[in-house]
């Protein structure tokens, strides 16, 4: 595949990848809500209910800087894109792990795309968490 198309293609990921971000903004007024929910006075159901929006706003934030660093990675791949053995090794040289075979860029973007895809539904998740809490807590 000619380096100008795998740049291309790195570069449209990273559009993507950014776009996270929107996600990233929603699960934060969502955590809002949920602890604006626990200044008023709390039974048993909604404890439940308050953790289980915090653990998913925990995983949210968690996907967040992924997507976050694989965007800051996929500039990085744009910027070089006929680095990527050399980007290969110093990331698995940074996570103490053998250098993997190199991957297409197509895999990469398939990645990514399920890295988002799983922000996404875990920011899903919260909305439908709290909006519980909202609504049925009372």
């Amino acid at each position: 595949m000619p380096e100008t198309q795998n740049a291309m293609i790195y570069r449209v990921t990273q559009g993507f990848l950014r776009a996270g971000r929107v996600f990233d903004g929603a699960s934060s007024v969502l955590l809002l809500a949920t602890l604006g929910r626990t200044l008023l006075p709390l039974e048993s159901g909604v404890v439940v209910g308050l953790v289980g929006a915090l653990l998913l706003a925990a995983l949210a934030k968690y996907y967040a800087w992924r997507v976050a660093l694989d965007a800051e990675f996929f500039a990085l791949l744009h910027e070089q894109p006929e680095a990527t053995a050399e980007f290969d090794a110093a990331l698995a040289e940074f996570r103490g792990r053998p250098t993997p075979p190199s991957r297409p860029p197509e895999s990469r973007w398939y990645g990514a795309r399920q890295l988002v895809r799983r922000q996404a539904v875990v920011v899903g998740a919260q909305l439908l968490a709290v909006g519980a809490l909202l609504i049925f807590g009372r």
